[in-house]
């Protein structure tokens, strides 16, 4: 957010996307309890959510699936960090794992025994997921690349079906994001004025960073 704020002093909300997560905003101090440092103007200060715990009281208990609550009970920081664990760079990629995982177990795509990969944890990186979204061709062979490249053998089927549960599961995030974004916005009670975000992303994890 400050070095946004460098080049556009307007800027009152920063956000970090990659790995993990965290977001922050200019507050009035007259809305900081603890505050007992300077008080003299702007009277505003950076406030640090540490939004990667938000939902760890239950609030997301509502929209998480299965497959979320597997990954919020393992390592690391087992059940802690909920919203983190499904936006950010670090758990894209084993929320499709487990998804295309229960596929497989269930006999709808990529049968055969080679699919015990898929059995081991972080075999499927997140990274995979920004190249099968960008796969356009008409045999979606980058999907196929990669499928092979971690032992498993598939049809155009099978990758159509790979390609879909990326895409929903990186839009889904994209979608979380935004949310997180929309109410800190709306908390700075400034919907009237345009604000800047500032954002430090990494690109390879999904496309809409």
């Amino acid at each position: 957010m400050m070095s946004c704020a460098y080049q556009h002093p307007d800027c009152m909300v920063g956000l970090i996307l990659g790995t993990g997560t965290n977001a922050c905003y200019m507050e009035q101090l007259s809305n900081v309890e603890l505050w007992d440092g300077d008080t003299g103007p702007p009277k505003q200060v950076i406030i640090s959510m540490e939004w990667d715990g938000f939902g760890d009281d239950g609030s997301l208990n509502d929209i998480a699936t299965d497959f979320d609550d597997e990954i919020h009970r393992s390592e690391p920081s087992p059940g802690q960090e909920r919203y983190e664990k499904m936006i950010s760079g670090l758990y894209l990629g084993e929320i499709v794992r487990l998804i295309l995982l229960k596929l497989v177990n269930k006999k709808l795509i990529l049968s055969g025994p080679e699919c015990d990969l898929l059995k081991t944890r972080g075999s499927f990186k997140t990274s995979y997921i920004t190249e099968i979204e960008k796969d356009t061709s008409a045999d979606l062979h980058q999907c196929s690349q990669i499928l092979t490249d971690i032992g498993v053998s598939s049809s155009l089927e099978d990758r159509i079906v790979v390609k879909t549960v990326c895409k929903t599961v990186s839009q889904r995030s994209a979608k979380l994001v935004a949310a997180g974004i929309a109410a800190v916005v709306n908390h700075l009670n400034q919907r009237s004025e345009e604000r800047r975000v500032g954002k430090e992303c990494r690109s390879r994890w999904s496309p809409y960073h």
